[in-house]
């Protein structure tokens, strides 16, 4: 079997804090400190009254969760809080103890049980460090074989520095076991053969008929992250003839915890009246459960011979027309013994199945056909389900049932229905209403007859109608109906749809019910409290109502019945009139300061009023004056105002008869804040330094403003008088380059303040901007010889090169190659941090301030393989395959490896730094590999890995 794609990785990396913490002291030998506010000390330390002390911490962990699971990694992580030497850093030890208790002490400490791991920290760790790791994993792995459900570790100095006080530590109470972990599959359960029926395990095997065989099973895996998300589960089916045990083929299908996988073979490999097993196990990427039971079967792909015969006296095959009602059908499979029963579908509707009286014998069924062609397809079936093949049988018949003329439209309201047959003998008729009881009624001689219905509810309705002969044959016919429970609604002024009335113009509602023995209303208009109206003696009501405001109004309706049942909402839109005129503003809106002094404005004038021909309107407290409307009843003025702030429009409109509308107020504000300007630093532009002053100015939008408020930004707000003419001008300096904004308000005598003004530009930064395309700041990125993509720009007019050193090598330069920007590759010369200093020349010859940008560089070693590359599928079970490691560190000494996650192993590396190991993969499936390099310090490189396929 060839590997394609790689399951769903199990990798469940669960991090976990310790759920308590206690620390001993050797000042007080007798006492531990359980759960205490505070950082944790290690080593020796010196209260506030001198006294030294020296203290070992401990943390516990809750690991009940693990106790199934196979750990991988844990790492035991805590945050340095303070250390006393930082050009010290001593070796700090992760020990496994007991647990604490109050018992425990200085004196009589937990039992030391393994010593874990020690940790010594490089300079660029930090000082104190946010994040120290040590290696818990044995430990971990340790306390679940006891069957322990706590893990206890502790954090000291070696024996022999823990009472040097330059060496001591303080980390946080909180710390962390990242437990890197895999549950194991469990066995396939619910094993079966076919969709729904569980195999068999002895004689007589199911059988099995001429179809893809799809035998299927329930996995399941304990994993689960933290989200809830579940491992990706391999099910892989084994399948094999009985008699020819190694012609075993396998397939395979993937699922969730929980799911049902799927072996699909194909009905080619399979012959007939032969007995095949099969079994199925579950693997996620790290762990495969054993087989499960096998289960058997034997195939069955040969159906009855021929096709089964089909007959009725009810329904009688050529053209010969027959009534509507029920009949029989036979089916005779004419001595095949082979067949068992019979399948069929009338008019290509359900499939349906029925048993014969005995092997080849004969069924008979009843079917009720449709009006018109009718067509029954036939087949036989065997014990296994395979099928002959099919007979059509045509017949056709006429409808019997009974013709219903009425029309049912309204709720308690007695409905009479004429009602005649079609069909001789008829005596009688059978109706309801949807689920009403059944009522029934005499025909005539004539075998007519009427019935009277009465609805008692609205909706969709369904009358179905039942003629019976003498002989108590029946046929049925069913009329549909919608009934209408919401009341009617009639209204003057106001009619549906429409636009009428006005302010303070009153309509009047008339409600009529359609459900019996209404006694009540209860209604609404849009955006008022429900009322209600009690109804006269004929169930009728009517209401009053006079709108306040214009516009569209919708009426909602309910009719109350004695008994409290409520109809359906009966709505009623309309629009009331506007008697007002309308004004639309343009830049000058209602609701925003828009324009200035100065900046002309537009107002347009309508009305919904008919003859409509003049506007009379006025500006603030101005002179009332008048313009004449246009054909449709529009017309526009034209305003330029001399002072910001609020302003008022009032307008009233003048019918062709003289009539004049009510006034409409138009409210709106121009805008009064100050305009601002700068020559040294423009609006919206790069310009100037930092420490280099501008001079900003500015002017009034409205008369009497004597003084002006502004802030820049992130700075406190100033005051500044104005001039006689209203202007000021300010001096101010930046500090910083980047974006900024100043906000100005205008102060007038009588203390008004102006809307602000929002002035924003941009300070030139001095120094370079540095960006990498490859190499970040904290991720280590490709490694020592690798080069990386760079690009200096510079916010400096007249920039023509770019000054550069990588750590404390030489300068280099690099010229302009897009605006005041240039591109160029630089090469790390070395592994973990570097540092780039950049500057800017310009046409002078001036040097800019220098930037600087430190970066991480990969320290990985690289894995390489002709026989297994990285994630391609290759190779072969059994298949040796030699892997190589190269440097990318100086003075590696050796290199340690895991392959597929099992024990670190290390190799020396040759006079060139290189090293390989030969693996040989067992299974055809996805492996790992990690690898770091150790130099002759001991110092660690960081991890390389390397994934493969093996094919199978």
């Amino acid at each position: 079997m060839a590997v394609s794609d790689a399951p769903a990785l199990a990798y469940d990396v669960r991090y976990e804090t310790n759920a308590s913490w206690a620390y001993t002291d050797l000042h007080r030998p007798t006492k531990v400190y359980i759960d205490q506010t505070g950082d944790v000390p290690v080593g020796s330390w010196s209260d506030d009254r001198g006294r030294k002390h020296t203290s070992r911490a401990y943390f516990t962990f809750d690991i009940t969760r693990y106790r199934s699971a196979v750990i991988e990694l844990a790492k035991f992580s805590a945050e340095e809080t303070s250390v006393v030497d930082c050009t010290k850093r001593p070796p700090v030890e992760l020990w496994r103890t007991g647990p604490y208790t109050a018992g425990s002490s200085w004196a009589k400490p937990p039992v030391d049980l393994a010593k874990l791991a020690t940790v010594t920290l490089p300079d660029i760790a930090g000082c104190p460090a946010p994040y120290v790791g040590w290696d818990a994993t044995e430990g971990l792995r340790q306390a679940l074989a006891e069957g322990a459900s706590t893990l206890t570790l502790s954090l000291r100095l070696p024996t022999g520095l823990e009472s040097d006080p330059a060496l001591a530590h303080r980390y946080a109470s909180t710390v962390g076991l990242s437990i890197d972990h895999n549950y194991p599959p469990g066995v396939p359960t619910d094993l079966e053969t076919t969709s729904g029926k569980a195999c068999t395990t002895a004689e007589p095997y199911q059988l099995v008929a001429r179809r893809d065989p799809g035998p299927s099973a329930l996995v399941h895996d304990a994993d689960r992250n933290v989200s809830g998300g579940m491992d990706m589960l391999t099910g892989t089916f084994a399948l094999w003839p009985v008699d020819e045990p190694d012609a075993r083929t396998e397939r395979t299908d993937y699922a969730r915890d929980g799911e049902r996988v799927v072996g699909q073979f194909s009905s080619d490999q399979f012959e007939h009246d032969r007995v095949y097993a099969w079994q199925v196990r579950a693997a996620d990427s790290r762990a495969t459960s054993d087989w499960s039971g096998v289960c058997y079967f034997r195939t069955d792909f040969q159906g009855p011979t021929s096709a089964p015969a089909v007959s009725s006296d009810d329904f009688p095959s050529g053209g010969e027309n027959s009534p509507g009602l029920p009949g029989e059908v036979t089916f005779d499979a004419e001595g095949d013994t082979d067949a068992v029963g019979f399948g069929y579908r009338l008019n290509s509707v359900g499939e349906k199945t029925v048993a014969a009286d005995r092997p080849g014998g004969s069924a008979t069924v009843t079917i009720t056909p449709r009006r018109g062609v009718n067509f029954l397809e036939v087949w036989s079936r065997d014990v296994s389900g395979n099928r002959s093949g099919t007979t059509r049988y045509d017949f056709v018949t006429y409808d019997v049932g009974p013709i219903v003329d009425g029309e049912l439209s309204e709720i308690g309201v007695p409905t009479t229905f004429t009602v005649r047959p079609q069909m001789e003998g008829v005596v009688s008729y059978r109706f309801h209403l949807d689920d009403d009881p059944e009522q029934t009624v005499d025909a005539g001689a004539d075998g007519t007859a009427t019935l009277t219905v009465t609805a008692t509810r609205g909706g969709y309705r369904t009358l179905t109608v039942t003629s019976v002969t003498v002989d108590g044959v029946s046929a049925t016919s069913e009329l549909d109906f919608r009934l209408l429970s919401e009341p009617k609604i009639a209204a003057t002024v106001y009619e549906e749809y429409g636009i009428g009335g006005g302010q303070g113009v009153p309509g009047v509602f008339t409600f009529t019910p359609r459900l019996p023995d209404v006694v009540g209303y209860r209604y609404t208009f849009s955006g008022e409290e429900p009322k209600t109206v009690d109804a006269e003696a004929d169930g009728t009501a009517s209401v009053t109502w006079t709108p306040e405001v214009a516009g569209v109004t919708n009426l909602a309706v309910w009719s109350v019945s004695r008994d409290g049942t409520e109809s359906d909402p009966a709505t009623w839109y309309f629009n009331v009139r506007d008697l007002l005129p309308s004004v639309y503003g343009g830049l000058y809106g209602p609701y925003y300061p828009g324009g200035g002094p100065g900046q002309p404005g537009v107002f347009y004038f309508s009305s919904e009023v008919p003859e409509t021909v003049e506007y009379r309107f006025r500006f603030d407290d101005g002179p009332e004056q008048g313009v004449g409307a246009d054909d449709v009843g529009a017309a526009e003025v034209t305003w330029t105002p001399d002072q910001g702030g609020e302003h008022t429009l009032t307008v009233r409109g003048v019918t062709s008869d003289g009539t004049v509308s009510p006034e409409r107020t138009y409210t709106f504000r121009v805008h009064d804040a100050p305009l601002v300007e700068s020559v040294d630093y423009p609006k919206d532009t790069s310009a100037g330094l930092p420490g280099t002053p501008g001079v900003f100015t500015f002017r009034p939008q409205r008369p009497d403003v004597t003084s002006y408020r502004y802030v820049f930004y992130d700075e406190e707000e100033k005051t500044v008088d104005a001039d006689a003419d209203g202007t000021a001008a300010i001096t101010w300096t930046p500090q910083r380059s980047g974006w900024t904004m100043v906000t100005v308000r205008g102060v007038t005598s009588d203390g008004t303040v102006t809307e602000p003004r929002e002035y924003a530009f941009t300070v030139r930064d001095p120094k370079p901007t540095i960006v990498s395309y490859l190499y970040t700041e904290w991720d280590p990125m490709g490694g020592i010889g690798v080069p990386g993509a760079f690009r200096f720009s510079s916010e400096l007019p007249g920039t023509v090169e770019f000054v550069y050193q990588l750590n404390d090598g030489p300068e280099q330069t690099v010229a302009v190659t897009e605006g005041t920007a240039a591109d160029l590759m630089v090469t790390p010369d070395r592994g973990s941090r570097n540092t780039l200093t950049v500057r800017s020349r310009s046409t002078s010859g001036e040097l800019s301030p220098a930037a600087t940008f430190t970066f991480a560089v990969s320290t990985a070693p690289t894995i390489t393989s002709t026989t297994y590359p990285s994630g391609e599928p290759a190779g072969g079970v059994g298949v040796p395959g030699v892997f190589t490691f190269a440097p990318r560190m100086p003075g590696v000494k050796n290199y340690v490896y895991q392959f597929d996650n099992g024990p670190e192993v290390s190799v020396a590396a040759g006079a060139d730094g290189t090293a390989s190991v030969t693996l040989t993969p067992t299974e055809a499936r996805w492996y790992p590999i990690s690898v770091y390099a150790v130099d002759a310090d001991g110092n660690r490189s960081d991890y390389a890995y390397h994934w493969f396929v093996v094919q199978g």
